[in-house]
């Protein structure tokens, strides 16, 4: 016998775009992952498992390598816009923000991360970035992985305050170290690559 699940009900905007209460009284157990851009909702794409693991595996050195003050998180919305009537909120894959923000709470604030990692896809690409810059959030990753790609790729990003748009300050194939946001030193073969299972008696 099967069992029929309850289908969500998702309430429509009272205008013509989503403002920033109605948006957050979305409930949390939407069958997709949302966002909000000037007040249009946006569907965030099912991620494949290797956008996954590599998100996963960056928070872990991101969150291992940052210092007293600075939290890790992935997936986890961020206001970039608060406007009423037209907010912008998204969840990048990555996000450091500052431990100010009490994580029994949502969404963080942009002006309290310093770095959001976006493992590509199309859309995160083309528009992502661009909100981030206007929220004025220091630094960006992007992270290829498409396999059509030389090879896979960290490109990482610093605000330049006179244009308000992201310089890029690197591509990173087999190790990132840098010294902005923090110091870290990460090497990405673990970061992209399956564990291996170690043989019986070794």
């Amino acid at each position: 016998m099967r069992v029929r699940m309850p289908a969500p009900t998702l309430r429509l905007p009272s205008g013509d775009t989503w403002t920033r209460a109605e948006y957050e009284a979305l409930p949390d157990d939407l069958p997709v992952r949302v966002g909000v851009v000037y007040g249009e909702l946006v569907v965030k794409p099912r991620p494949r498992p290797i956008q996954r693991r590599v998100a996963r595996r960056l928070a872990t050195r991101l969150e291992d390598a940052a210092p007293v003050g600075w939290q890790v998180d992935a997936d986890v919305d961020v206001l970039l816009d608060d406007d009423e009537v037209e907010p912008v909120e998204l969840a990048p894959d990555v996000v450091v923000y500052s431990s100010d923000h009490d994580p029994y709470e949502r969404p963080i604030s942009a002006d309290l991360v310093t770095l959001v990692v976006e493992v590509v896809s199309p859309f995160s690409r083309r528009v992502r970035p661009s909100l981030y810059a206007e929220a004025g959030i220091r630094h960006y990753w992007r992270v290829e992985t498409d396999q059509t790609a030389p090879a896979f790729a960290i490109y990482s990003y610093e605000l330049d305050d006179a244009t308000g748009l992201y310089v890029a300050t690197g591509v990173h194939h087999d190790r990132i170290a840098v010294t902005l946001p923090f110091e870290l030193d990460i090497e990405l073969k673990g970061v992209r690559e399956p564990r291996r299972r170690r043989r019986a008696g070794r």
